[in-house]
């Protein structure tokens, strides 16, 4: 379950769109506020020379981890743990690939892919795109 949480806009851009977490929002300048998911605002967070709180009584719903919505190897849907996200690669099922595709690049890997393929992309991802 997201809560909404407003986000202020403190960089020098006349206008700002969210091309990180993809919310779909635009700030009109410096000052200008939005709201969006706590599990978007992490995302926009990570830039705080773009994007802050408006209110730091939402700190605590944005730094709780959110778990994250997934496709098992049958396209059922599965919640995934945040912290499985952190452990190496090498030990990660391809759920948890193709979660962290999706969370960390908002890509994503083709659920017939092998396991090593899955990796191997990621780890393409990694070099081209940082994380």
């Amino acid at each position: 379950m997201s809560n909404l949480v407003q986000v202020v806009y403190v960089g020098n851009k006349p206008h700002a769109f969210d091309n990180v977490a993809h919310s779909g929002k635009c700030w009109a300048g410096n000052g200008d506020v939005q709201e969006v998911t706590d599990a978007q605002a992490k995302l926009l967070l990570k830039y705080p020379d773009q994007w802050a709180l408006a209110n730091e009584a939402d700190r605590a719903s944005v730094e709780a981890p959110v778990s994250i919505q997934g496709k098992d190897e049958d396209g059922e849907p599965v919640s995934i743990d945040p912290d499985d996200l952190k452990k190496p690669l090498e030990k990660m099922n391809k759920t948890e690939l193709t979660a962290l595709a999706k969370q960390t690049w908002d890509k994503e890997l083709d659920p017939a892919m092998t396991k090593k393929a899955m990796i191997d992309q990621i780890e393409e991802w990694q070099h081209e795109l940082g994380a």
